[in-house]
């Protein structure tokens, strides 16, 4: 009998292979349990014996964070994928893990409801993943992110234990926010089992404005000038602009409005106003256009390089130091949420990621976050992917809630902010 299978079945253990593949790291097993009985199962038995364990659901988002230290078992979540609880006069909705993003949206349009939450790629999410990697899209402008939207969550922890934290009501004030904690850290504090959000009805109509201009410059004092007027639904700058639709000498930026119908078309008729006189294009169907932006924030390069820093300073960092890189001779490309200061620049040759991530991190203002949010496995060879964390982002206390939570290092061994 091979490891793994007295615990999760024979059925469903195999040996890891180069496909399975966490940043280069080959996992020994492939484990996919049938149920959330069969992940405590398996957890316990790696805390016993202190086998390093990453989770994943379709394994779309396994190119965010560091490589993992060590890995013994790759944890498959995309068979307990059911939705538990639904609540329409509520608006909230339980699932389980390993329900994908395009079920739970079937199941709330039905109500006339959504989670208006668009990561990348997200036909290959699956709710775990979402919150794991803390996923988000265009939409974070006006609708938060996961943090904003998830009120409870389980999670598998040491020994197998099922901790709960949060509920199935948005007015919880139980305890610790137990489900923030999980958002954004990669497993590294136990492996997400279940979810609960609240939900928005959906917006009666959804269009978006693409804008021509003449370079990222440009493009960042235009969508600085929308957002105080406008207060759009969302707003993306581009560059260049053929990542989306249009040539490599200009740049975009779209500007989406969703709502109610007379208000979408009082807030384009604002928007052609203040961009005269460029070249403007008013989509029908916004929410394609705003699922394909968010696509190309998880585009295939050898790193995207992420910046969290004030609107402003997009314009007063970001912008000049991407431009005097590619005066240097780098192939660069640039997307960024402007309403929230997220950047992301895409490295398309391997031997400038170093620099660029260097030459990044040395101008970053005090508080600016600059990390490598995905990258190729050869691109991460020797990198530090994370960086140094800012006292007020919290390092310290990452770093100390690894140790109290995860003292034999099971979880994602490496994969997370000062989690060596």
């Amino acid at each position: 009998m091979t490891p793994w299978a007295e615990v999760a079945g024979a059925d469903a253990v195999r040996a890891g292979g180069a496909s399975d593949a966490v940043d280069g790291v080959v996992p020994a097993w492939v484990v996919r349990p049938r149920d959330v009985a069969g992940v405590r199962a398996v957890l316990a038995k790696a805390t016993r014996e202190g086998c390093g364990v990453v989770a994943c659901g379709l394994g779309r988002h396994l190119d965010v964070g560091a490589p993992p230290r060590t890995l013994e078992v790759l944890l498959h979540l995309d068979l307990p994928s059911r939705i538990l609880a639904y609540e329409p006069a509520d608006m909230t909705i339980t699932v389980e893990a390993g329900c994908t993003l395009a079920s739970l949206a079937e199941t709330l349009a039905a109500s006339g409801q959504w989670l208006p939450i668009d990561p990348p790629c997200a036909g290959q999410t699956t709710v775990g993943g979402l919150v794991a990697a803390n996923l988000s899209g265009p939409l974070r402008a006006s609708q938060g992110t996961v943090r904003d939207l998830l009120i409870g969550i389980a999670v598998v922890g040491n020994d197998g234990a099922l901790v709960r934290g949060g509920g199935r009501v948005v007015k919880n004030v139980a305890g610790y926010d137990v489900p923030k904690l999980h958002v954004g850290a990669l497993g590294s504090l136990g492996v997400i089992v279940e979810a609960t959000f609240k939900v928005r009805p959906r917006p009666e109509r959804e269009e978006a404005m693409a804008i021509e201009v003449s370079g990222p410059g440009e493009a960042t004092s235009l969508a600085l000038d929308l957002c105080r007027a406008v207060e759009p639904s969302w707003i993306e700058l581009v560059h260049p602009a053929s990542l989306v639709d249009g040539s490599d000498d200009a740049s975009l930026v779209v500007v989406g409005c969703a709502g109610a119908a007379a208000w979408v078309d009082e807030a384009a008729a604002e928007i052609r106003r203040l961009a005269a006189p460029h070249a403007t294009l008013r989509h029908a169907d916004g929410a394609a256009l705003r699922r394909a932006l968010s696509d190309v924030s998880a585009r295939r390069v050898p790193a995207i390089i992420r910046v969290a820093t004030l609107p402003s300073e997009l314009g007063s960092f970001v912008v000049p130091t991407i431009e005097a890189l590619v005066a240097e001779g780098h192939d660069l490309d640039l997307t960024a949420h402007v309403a929230s200061g997220v950047a992301r620049i895409g490295v398309r040759a391997a031997d400038s990621v170093r620099h660029v991530l260097d030459r990044l991190r040395a101008g970053a203002p005090p508080q600016a976050l600059v990390v490598v949010d995905r990258a190729t496995a050869a691109s991460k060879t020797g990198l530090d992917v994370w960086g140094t964390v800012p006292v007020g982002r919290g390092g310290a206390l990452m770093a100390s809630l690894k140790r109290e939570i995860d003292p034999n290092g099971v979880f994602a061994p490496g994969r997370f902010v000062c989690q060596p």
